[in-house]
């Protein structure tokens, strides 16, 4: 439970910052927000009931967060129908390179939000540029997995298409924050 409430105190506090920057439109929260969905998941899914409404409790922002994800998903659950509806599956390897992506980038965004929030970048200059490294290797990483796609004949476009929409965007909210944390 230590380490529930370790990930929903991380959760709490960015919630915290966002509001104090006057940011309260949901859409705008999830997009900042991308880079806590897989410690949301790991709580929502390994909590028990009880659990979690102790960390809501403990931690508004971590509840509000919750909230609008679990909002944003019943929405796009009930939608009659999706752009990306009828796209086929990636096959077991691509799965497996996306989900390294995404944990990476996960990684990436949480690692520079966390320094940047902390404000004395040049205290964690090593820590920082080990984060850069790892920024670097991710956009290679991509490139190769894009490039990938482009070759496997099994890809069809609009999983091309959409993988580009997902990751593009991703792509330049952490590029934004890299360089927040070069100056």
């Amino acid at each position: 439970m230590e380490n529930y409430r370790r990930m929903a105190s991380k959760i709490d506090q960015h919630m915290q910052q966002i509001t104090a920057q006057g940011i309260s439109s949901p859409p705008v929260i999830v997009d900042r927000m991308m880079g806590y969905i897989p410690d949301l998941h790991q709580i929502w899914v390994g909590t028990t009931d009880h659990q979690l409404m102790a960390l809501s409790s403990e931690f508004p922002g971590f509840y509000r967060y919750a909230f609008i994800m679990e909002e944003a998903f019943e929405e796009e659950r009930t939608k009659p129908s999706r752009s990306y509806d009828g796209v086929p599956e990636f096959s077991a390897t691509h799965k497996k390179k996306m989900a390294v992506i995404l944990t990476t980038a996960a990684t990436l965004e949480r690692g520079y939000q966390t320094f940047l929030e902390e404000g004395k970048l040049s205290a964690f200059r090593p820590q920082v540029d080990e984060l850069d490294k790892l920024h670097h290797q991710w956009l290679a990483d991509l490139g190769h997995f894009k490039q990938a796609l482009k070759l496997d004949s099994t890809t069809a476009k609009m999983q091309q298409d959409y993988t580009d929409m997902l990751l593009d965007p991703m792509a330049e909210r952490i590029a934004g924050l890299a360089k927040s944390s070069t100056r």
